[in-house]
């Protein structure tokens, strides 16, 4: 159990370390975090046995290099990918450096353009466009830019 503040007061939260996704009960709710050799891998968060953002802007679930920065940040809604706001990636990777590597936006679970933005963008260690995938509602429109 760990407090955590929460406006003005506190959330206590259930935190389980597991050394496999076995261990998780069907319908926890909290947070889990599976480590390896001493190494975290993983921070997840779950609501009733579904992944769910904790507060609207941390992600759910966040993959963790050897280094302990960052490999990939997801938001989930009510268990399936979703943009936490408006433009915002539901799915975020980044190369070993830190530096962003590609965004993946999702509506209710499936791949889907934000506003301007397409649904998957990848981008090279230098920071320009790899390549530009756009989908509607799960379906993948015009070709691989």
């Amino acid at each position: 159990m760990d407090l955590f503040p929460n406006t003005l007061s506190f959330r206590v939260v259930t935190t389980l370390d597991v050394d496999s996704e076995s261990q998780i009960p069907a319908r926890f709710t909290g947070r889990v975090r599976k480590s390896a050799n001493g190494v975290l891998e993983y921070v997840a968060w779950f609501n009733k046995g579904v992944m769910e953002n904790p507060a609207p802007r941390t992600p759910a679930f966040i993959r963790y290099r050897a280094t302990g920065l960052p490999k990939q940040e997801c938001h989930y809604r009510l268990g399936k990918l979703h943009d936490p706001e408006p433009g915002q990636p539901a799915v975020r990777g980044y190369f070993a450096d830190g530096t962003p590597r590609y965004v993946e936006h999702f509506r209710y679970g499936r791949r889907h353009d934000a506003r301007e933005s397409p649904a998957i963008l990848r981008r090279r260690l230098d920071g320009t466009v790899r390549s530009v995938v756009h989908y509607h509602d799960g379906e993948r429109v015009g070709p691989v830019v």
